[in-house]
């Protein structure tokens, strides 16, 4: 029911805004189509699956992404491209314990919407640290930075700058002084704070201020300042993250406290087509991060949803891409006043494609970067160089459903058609676990299990709102090496073992799987679903490797 309410909330608020909206004089429109001729086109979203709250920066040719990673770890990953539509992961900002430990961190927890930056041969990532619950007993908050000479790092240690708000982002002024605006994470409120930095940006030098403007908004999070021509340009989120009416707002005035004008074009970012029947496929855009290329042209980065049947989503929230028009009178519109696109055509820059390996044979002594932990791992429970061209994963004390169950290990998914597989060795004593699961969060999964039950056994189980089920059970497996498979179809997922990765036999599925999604969870629904393998003792005590010597994607969509 709160759900409910707060949705309608949202889009009430939503709907003032955008029937408030100015329309374009058709001079503008003529000239903005004109500026459609373009020879490449791309298509929404630039990076699929779990990217949440984009941050981009361009530091001469080449440009870089950081996103949410919530409780995952190595966390804040860190993405390159060239012509802002192909990218490729390169790396986290945090990869050791020392450095950052998420073991504590509830579901949806953990490292919040990271802002990247660049001044001065120097890379900044301002980011926060949330631990909140939803009935908000527990609600700690804080903004930190990091920064680096080389994207690659090393990174400093963290400072942290505050001890409430998240959302940090970074912005210095003409004159070389640093500011850092963040959210006050409240549920509703006309605006966001800011607080001006020592050159280092390791001290915050005054007390924070509000910057507020307009009617009150709905969540407003995600702030960020730039500056153009005089004005400086005050653009945040509003309306929730999780909800459909979620958008993007801005505001300018020539004084960087304000006082500060609406844009008369706001929304700034909106799915505008939200009233249509059926649902666009894209929805809930917003929490942007706005670049100018070396050719002079504006575009947005921003969140957006791709869903199953119009309401539902699996994938999580994916970052979009759209072009910011800039209008005579100063305002900037999104993608000519059309709203987010679903397909458009590309910025003008040198097209610069990256390959995606489907396959991770293991045979490195590192994962590669689209591989993450859920919470810190321990390093002593898992090796790559112990069995040469394997993942060896020891069972651990602990089970899926708890926050410290450390084993898993997983890779976003990215489309809504695929199919995974995995090759694994196990020999369980007891009732140790290990195999191949589709994780959302403790409370959330689906999966195939290897065990011994009186004798080897495949368990395929789901966890749905908290609540585990056995959906079917396979006895009398072999004692060989196990190939375990699962295909998702949209909703459906259908789990298979073989003994030779040829003949294929159903292990159980589930019809269903709506429940793996961000509405789906009782948790905070803030990521994606993602897909893997664990190994796990479920109470045995046994410490049994489990060794995996593959794991394939394959996109089907």
């Amino acid at each position: 029911m709160k759900k409910i309410i707060l949705a309608i909330l949202c889009f009430w608020s939503w709907t003032i805004v955008v029937n408030a909206q100015k329309q374009l004089p058709d001079s503008v429109v003529q000239r903005l189509q004109k500026e459609r001729v373009k020879k490449q086109h791309y298509t929404n979203p630039v990076v699929p699956g779990f990217f949440p709250d984009p941050s981009v920066v361009r530091v001469g040719t080449d440009y870089y992404l950081v996103n949410s990673t919530f409780q995952y770890f190595p966390s804040i990953i860190i993405s390159h491209s060239k012509d802002l539509v192909h990218w490729q992961q390169i790396g986290h900002v945090f990869t050791q314990k020392s450095d950052l430990n998420l073991d504590a961190f509830f579901d949806g927890c953990g490292m919040w919407a990271p802002d990247i930056s660049y001044y001065k041969d120097t890379f900044y990532v301002f980011y926060c640290l949330v631990q909140l619950t939803k009935d908000r007993k527990i609600n700690v908050r804080g903004n930190f930075m990091v920064k680096s000479k080389s994207i690659n790092g090393p990174w400093t240690k963290p400072v942290q700058l505050t001890f409430e708000g998240n959302d940090p982002s970074h912005f210095v002024d003409d004159d070389g002084t640093h500011y850092m605006s963040y959210a006050a994470g409240i549920p509703k409120g006309k605006g966001t704070k800011i607080v001006r930095l020592n050159d280092e940006c390791t001290k915050v030098m005054e007390e924070p201020k509000w910057i507020e403007w307009g009617s009150e908004k709905g969540h407003p999070e995600g702030p960020h300042i730039f500056k153009r021509n005089g004005y400086y340009y005050n653009h945040i989120a509003a309306g929730g993250g999780l909800y459909p009416e979620h958008h993007q707002l801005i505001a300018r005035s020539k004084n960087i406290y304000g006082p500060y004008e609406a844009s008369p074009y706001n929304p700034f970012i909106a799915q505008l087509k939200l009233g249509q029947k059926p649902r666009p496929r894209t929805t809930q855009q917003g929490h942007a991060s706005l670049v100018e290329t070396q050719k002079g042209e504006w575009w947005a980065l921003y969140l957006s949803m791709r869903r199953v049947d119009g309401y539902n989503n699996q994938l999580g929230r994916e970052t979009g891409l759209d072009k910011v028009n800039w209008l005579p009178d100063g305002w900037p519109i999104l993608n000519e006043g059309d709203g987010p696109s679903e397909s458009d055509w590309a910025p003008d820059l040198t097209v610069k494609k990256y390959s995606k390996s489907e396959k991770e044979d293991f045979n490195t002594p590192k994962l590669n970067t689209n591989w993450g932990w859920v919470r810190t791992p321990d390093s002593s429970n898992f090796s790559m160089t112990e069995k040469k061209g394997y993942l060896r994963i020891y069972t651990t004390p602990f089970d899926l459903d708890t926050i410290a169950a450390r084993n898993i290990l997983l890779r976003r998914e990215e489309n809504l058609h695929y199919n995974a597989t995995t090759k694994l060795t196990f020999k369980p004593l007891g009732n140790e676990r290990a195999g191949l699961i589709c994780y959302y969060d403790t409370k959330t999964f689906a999966g195939v299990s290897l065990t011994n039950n009186g004798g080897l056994q495949l368990i395929v189980e789901e966890c749905r709102k908290g609540k585990r089920k056995t959906i079917a059970t396979v006895d009398k497996i072999e004692p060989k090496d196990l190939y375990l498979k699962v295909e998702v179809n949209g909703y459906e997922r259908t789990f298979y073992y073989s003994y030779d990765n040829t003949n294929w036999k159903v292990a159980g599925a589930v019809s269903d799987a709506s429940f793996l999604s961000d509405w789906g969870t009782p948790q905070w629904g803030f990521m994606g679903t993602m897909v893997g393998v664990y190994a796990l003792d479920k109470g045995s005590i046994n410490r049994t490797p489990a060794d995996f010597d593959f794991f394939n994607y394959k996109a089907e969509d």
